[in-house]
């Protein structure tokens, strides 16, 4: 292969990338992503009342997260149910980094209860765990998802400083850079539509 054919190919690639990433804001991800930051914001703000409380039963907070995240589950089958064809790659992506956080939070709360540590205690680590979710994402849809990245690094360092807030401070941030997101995929999908419609 010479220069020229090696420069084209690498053309065809960008071009498949681009359209990866086109792909997965066509496919409804946007509505999902707003819908799951205010439920995970929720799930986190009712996560500290129930700390407050004095609630100290590891399954009922378990039984929280599971409506919480079966909850977003149902609506990802709900509003995907609307497209058809098959699941493209990055939506398949998607798919696994999120299912790859949420066992990894599962995994830390074991891990909190086998140390022997007082319940929540490794809380700060679900902020590092959401900057990797973050950078996977940076790596598959473009460099301004590593942006949040930075800030659930930050977040983790300050649920670390102020344990009291922890939760709340973590809801917010999940809420608002989920939202952002999702309006972020929203208004890709409404100018590729745009976009095709001129073509």
């Amino acid at each position: 292969m010479d220069r020229e054919e090696a420069q084209k190919a690498l053309e065809l690639l960008r071009t498949v990338v681009k359209q990866a990433r086109d792909d997965s804001a066509l496919q409804n991800w946007g509505p999902i992503w707003i819908l799951h930051g205010l439920t995970n914001a929720a799930g986190f703000i009712a996560t500290d009342v129930m700390i407050v409380r004095g609630v100290e039963r590891a399954w009922l907070f378990a039984l929280l997260w599971l409506g919480v995240v079966g909850g977003n589950l149902a609506a990802v089958v709900l509003l995907k149910a609307r497209g058809t064809g098959a699941r493209s790659f990055v939506e398949n992506q998607l798919w696994s980094i999120w299912m790859t956080f949420i066992f990894a939070n599962a995994a830390l709360g074991v891990l909190n209860s086998l140390m022997g540590l007082p319940l929540l205690t490794l809380a700060p680590v679900i902020g590092i765990l959401s900057a990797v979710g973050f950078s996977m994402m940076g790596a598959l849809m473009g460099a301004r998802w590593y942006l949040g990245s930075v800030i659930f690094v930050l977040t983790a360092f300050a649920m670390a400083v102020v344990p009291r807030w922890q939760f709340a401070l973590l809801g917010v941030v999940w809420g608002v850079a989920q939202c952002a997101g999702g309006v972020w995929l929203t208004l890709e999908k409404r100018r590729h539509t745009s976009d095709a419609r001129i073509v």
